[in-house]
């Protein structure tokens, strides 16, 4: 483990400006396969702390000995260790606009090629996910300095008018538990049951100890099913993007083939509300409790920052995409998906939710090659294929 010295900003480095703010930026190094001249594996971080990217990235380390390459693990900014302002860091807005995807790049470039450990070679860069869309933006925007990209479930056109269909991440989802032997129709009379559930006290009561739910995050009226059913939503969103033949702690610990254990809960329909939604709960805690040992659950985001497993801090990746990841998803029930319909996707209600976001948050305080990996039951599959792109890919998709 290493740190170096690096700026705030890019832009007053460059300009000349008097007031250049330096920070620590973490990241990882083994050379234990490096021979003098062969290349440099570059991961490029995540919305995380590295620790969760080092241990979970095999690949690097699976042809690392091929290469005798180098293998560098390298911090976001924001995210784990790397926080310019240390613990002030997500305490103001004026602060949290240095946290963006370019002055990422830039942090990844400047240690890639200037580093003083005397390790030289072909710099190719990796990543998974977000950290997939950076590999395939250093190299795109500095292939002078990155000389390939290996950029696996990387998001890179799932943005505004890329003829993507929103709801498609929603449909791969359900075509991902449907396969693992689902019932279909089990789920969607278990988010009835939710609803029919908070119309009364009785019923509300009954999912607030059913769900573990701490105090501050119980339903209160007869709107509360509404984040209860996104929360498990996103159970269902997540666990397929984790959905690994082997046991795992990425984001949260669980077991191999965790869509397919999810649901033998969800074999059956079930002819009461109470037990239509014990079905979901037994979903939830399989993805937040498989270790035995959470007590209770936050379910409201209104009061629960962290409501949803997340490699970093709460407040940084929806920073990000509030202010430059914009990403356009809805569900539009069956027989798109198994959830309730909300598309169209609008850029003003997405506005709307990030103002209320902001506000809740801070009012008061603060040119040659890369490779694209797939597989073809991941859900953000379709968010990467290839389209108008001047240099030369190679896509790959894992079956």
């Amino acid at each position: 483990r290493y740190f170096y010295v690096g700026v705030v900003s890019y832009v007053q480095k460059y300009t000349g400006s008097p007031h250049i703010l330096s920070c620590f930026f973490r990241y990882f190094l083994n050379i234990e396969n490096y021979k003098v001249g062969s290349p440099i594996f570059f991961y490029t971080g995540n919305e995380g702390n590295l620790e969760s990217f080092a241990i979970n990235t095999g690949f690097m380390w699976d042809i690392a000995p091929e290469f005798h390459a180098a293998v560098v693990f390298a911090e976001h900014r924001f995210y784990g260790k790397t926080q310019p302002y240390a613990n002030t860091s997500y305490d103001t807005t004026d602060k949290l606009g240095y946290l963006n995807s370019e002055q990422a790049l830039a942090d990844f470039l400047f240690l890639g090629t200037c580093d003083n450990r005397k390790i030289s070679g072909k710099l190719i860069a990796f990543g998974g996910s977000n950290g997939g869309m950076l590999a395939a933006w250093i190299r795109i925007k500095y292939p002078h300095k990155v000389d390939g990209a290996i950029a696996s479930s990387a998001l890179v056109f799932w943005f505004l008018d890329s003829q993507i269909p929103a709801d498609i991440y929603d449909k791969i989802v359900t075509r991902s538990f449907m396969a693992a032997g689902c019932n279909r129709k089990a789920i969607e009379k278990g988010w009835v049951a939710l609803r029919n559930l908070a119309q009364t006290a009785h019923g509300r009561s009954y999912l607030n100890e059913l769900f573990h739910l701490e105090e501050k995050s119980r339903l209160a009226s007869e709107e509360g099913y509404k984040f209860l059913s996104n929360y498990i939503k996103d159970v269902f969103e997540i666990m397929a993007k984790v959905n690994y033949p082997y046991p795992s702690k990425f984001l949260t610990a669980l077991p191999g083939w965790p869509v397919k254990e999810a649901c033998k809960f969800l074999r059956n329909v079930s002819h009461s509300d109470q037990d239509a939604a014990r079905q979901l709960f037994e979903v939830v805690n399989l993805y937040y409790n498989y270790t035995g040992t959470t007590k209770t659950l936050c379910a409201n985001p209104s009061f629960c920052p962290r409501f949803v497993a997340a490699l970093g801090d709460p407040f940084g990746w929806p920073w990000q995409y509030c202010t430059e990841m914009i990403m356009p998803q809805c569900s539009s029930g069956w027989p798109n998906d198994f959830f309730w319909e909300n598309c169209p996707f609008t850029v003003e209600g997405e506005i709307d939710e990030c103002k209320a976001w902001c506000v809740s948050n801070f009012s008061k305080k603060k040119s040659s090659r890369k490779y694209v990996l797939k597989s073809s039951n991941y859900p953000w599959r379709v968010f990467f294929g290839v389209q108008r792109i001047f240099f030369k890919v190679m896509k790959l998709t894992v079956n």
